[in-house]
């Protein structure tokens, strides 16, 4: 994670991360087959959504309150807005996944690795992502949900959607941004790259990772989340930042999701006992699923696409147990040779350091 219209408007740049024709090229098999598809973009449906979707701010973490607070500067919020926004907080907290509370419940391999909802993420919101317009997603999304949610969420999309369309109408949104961003992941380099993680993942066949960008409040910082089989790209209209580290992280957690299930499974129960305090930690995943992370999309990524190196006196990442591991991985396997392989041995052994 990086900290720093009823009409469709749908700017979209495709990448195809690795050519069929690379591919052959690479194994000498005609039968070759390419990773999943990538493409990089704004949909202002999704954009509308995800503004209206963080204004109650239903799930700290998950939604951010800068939405809300940036709302109440310039429109203001009273009584009838404030309860139309615990109202759509409540069906959103009663019907999402997201905010179920299953901790101590998930199967060790789901605490220890990026779980299947990386891919599949909250059903609502699926409604909104690549949908034809956002009127169509609304009706779809309403027209699901039990009768007695049926008005609430009507009267939420009456009071607040004209002004959040308002507030974001303008063309040609980020697309210097997502110009850049496809250059970079397009690049030979930056392919063949994205090859190897697949292959260090052993990632089964993968739904289109969708690389999508959209507003949010803050001028001097941007925020990465995974949103099912997208990454979300949060940043202000003019703030630049390095999305391709960025994107590769997160697409390494999107291809840990597709692991084969037995591998995570002794992988995790390996590692467990070799770091028994991973499951204490407030996010398990910081134990070794986010190091790997770090490992490709930062570490490797910098060295194999730019020919640089990461200082590890450097902060690699926020949380400073993810950081340790990652540095401790690198320090076991430098990317100046080649990467180890995602099995019980070495690899287990090296991000367990981070644990003593």
């Amino acid at each position: 994670m990086s900290f720093r219209s009823q009409a469709r408007h749908f700017v979209c740049i495709a990448v195809l991360l690795l050519t069929p024709q690379w591919a052959r090229a690479e194994a000498g098999d005609a039968t070759a087959q390419a990773p999943p598809l990538v493409t990089v973009g704004y949909d202002a449906a999704f954009d509308l959504f995800n503004l209206l979707d963080n204004l109650p701010d239903w799930l700290p973490g998950y939604t951010s309150a800068i939405y809300q607070q940036d709302w109440e500067r310039r429109f203001g919020l009273d009584a009838e807005d404030r309860a139309a926004l615990e109202a759509y907080a409540r069906f959103r907290q009663r019907t999402s996944p997201m905010a179920r509370d299953d901790a101590g419940k998930r199967p060790l391999a789901d605490s220890l690795f990026a779980g299947s909802d990386t891919r599949t993420g909250d059903p609502y919101t699926g409604y909104f992502q690549n949908a034809a317009s956002f009127t169509a997603a609304t009706e779809a999304a309403i027209a699901a949900q039990a009768a007695g949610d049926r008005a609430l969420l009507r009267r939420f999309y009456a009071r607040f959607a004209p002004r959040a369309r308002g507030l974001l109408a303008g063309t040609a949104r980020f697309r210097r941004q997502q110009e850049a961003l496809t250059r970079e992941l397009a690049a030979p380099e930056a392919a063949a790259f994205a090859a190897r993680m697949r292959t260090f993942y052993g990632a089964e066949a993968a739904p289109i990772f969708h690389v999508r960008f959209v507003w949010w409040p803050y001028s001097d910082r941007t925020q990465a989340k995974l949103r099912g089989g997208s990454i979300v790209l949060f940043s202000a209209l003019d703030v630049e930042d390095d999305w391709a580290p960025i994107v590769l992280h997160e697409y390494a957690h999107f291809l840990s999701a597709g692991q084969p299930v037995a591998n995570r499974e002794a992988l995790a129960a390996a590692f467990a006992r070799r770091c028994p305090g991973a499951l204490a930690l407030p996010n398990p995943l910081n134990a070794l699923e986010e190091p790997l992370a770090i490992y490709w999309g930062q570490y490797r990524f910098e060295r194999d696409v730019r020919g640089k190196t990461l200082s590890s006196d450097a902060s690699w990442y926020i949380q400073p147990h993810a950081d340790r591991a990652a540095k401790a991985i690198a320090a076991a396997f430098p990317a100046d040779r080649p990467a180890p392989a995602l099995a019980v041995g070495p690899l287990l052994d090296a991000a367990a350091l981070a644990c003593e």
